[in-house]
């Protein structure tokens, strides 16, 4: 090999090496830059967000959890069925009735049959059910809720 040609090959490989380690470089700083903005934005998301679990039972079987989802700070458990829930129905009552939800994915209140809300309590350690409308009921970092299909045929149960 002719020392010209042994010179431009040695020259190429160092402008290789250097462009190379530059364009790493880069990416890296971008790298760097995009992982800080994105924890930022994470703790700022944090600070106006809270995580629930969700609880759907479909009165066949059925049920399905969705842990640590996560909803606006401020948002009641009916915003929460929309978050997790792909079609929801609902009525409007207005005022203290307010709204009801009347279906869930395809399944619908009917004449004996329909759409419970539950809290889990962890005071009493039990579930609860709502004594006002779904929509009305703030959620907290943590909170549990139910949505249950179920009969109320046989509620409230005769006296023996």
């Amino acid at each position: 090999m002719e020392k010209g040609l042994l010179i431009y090959v040695i020259l190429g490989v160092l402008v290789w090496a250097i462009l190379g380690t530059v364009v790493a470089a880069y990416y890296f700083h971008q790298y760097d830059t995009y992982q800080r903005e994105y924890s930022n934005l994470a703790d700022q998301f944090a600070s106006i967000s809270i995580k629930v679990n969700i609880f759907l039972s479909y009165g066949n079987g059925t049920k399905v959890w969705h842990n640590n989802t996560v909803i606006p700070l401020g948002a009641t458990a009916f915003n929460a069925t929309y978050s997790v829930a792909e079609d929801v129905k609902h009525t409007d009552y207005g005022g203290e009735l307010g709204i009801i939800v009347t279906s869930i994915n395809g399944l619908a209140n009917n004449s004996t049959h329909g759409w419970l809300y539950w809290y889990y309590d962890s005071g009493n350690l039990g579930w609860m059910g709502l004594q006002q409308s779904c929509a009305k009921h703030i959620l907290h970092e943590g909170d549990i809720i139910a949505l249950t299909y179920e009969s109320y045929i046989p509620w409230p149960e005769k006296p023996t």
